[in-house]
């Protein structure tokens, strides 16, 4: 006799892990204050990360996690979406993701909480191209980069990675502002 569908274990397809990288939003121009680390979001780059984020959580994003360069544009930019989406996930700050941060030290950062398979990482350009393309097995051979509020969503199928990622996808931030 056929099992009623009530009586059937609920199956879930396995996630992996999820790693989502974020380009900071439109920051002040450099130059303009003395400290680099200090320069914060400017009013239009605020506005735009909420749009931003308010398109991500359209599409169900969710995380557990939110890592986020010690610079101020770039905590900013994780405060606000972690704000906009109503996350209760706990962001820490991350010295990987500062200018010249690597990817190899990201992961060895995010592998302190393996429990924690859906992690957005906030930081800034050359290095998140950098670390797109060495986390995906590209190596250099792409041009990735990231606009201001641009992000991607890298799935491992285990952490730590054993092999390169699948890039999902990567969105530019007009498009993200964009979701309805």
């Amino acid at each position: 006799m056929p099992k009623n569908v009530k009586d059937a274990p609920e199956e879930k397809a396995p996630r992996g892990y999820e790693l989502y990288l974020m380009r900071h939003g439109l920051a002040v121009a450099p130059g303009s204050i003395s400290q680099d680390a200090q320069r914060p979001l400017l009013p239009e780059g605020r506005e735009k990360m909420k749009e931003i984020a308010e398109g991500l959580s359209r599409t169900g994003f969710e995380v557990d996690w939110i890592v986020t360069s010690p610079l101020v544009r770039a905590a900013q930019t994780a405060g606000i979406i972690a704000e906009t989406l109503s996350s209760a996930a706990p962001v820490d700050v991350c010295e990987a993701l500062r200018p010249g941060g690597s990817a190899e030290g990201l992961m060895a950062f995010l592998a302190k909480h393996p429990g924690r398979t859906r992690v957005l990482a906030v930081g800034h350009e050359p290095d998140l191209s950098d670390s797109a393309a060495r986390l995906i097995g590209a190596n250099g051979r792409t041009n990735l980069a990231f606009k201001k509020g641009g992000c991607c969503l890298i799935r491992f199928d285990n952490f730590p990675p054993k092999s390169p990622g699948q890039l999902v996808w990567w969105l530019t931030p007009r498009l993200l502002r964009r979701l309805r």
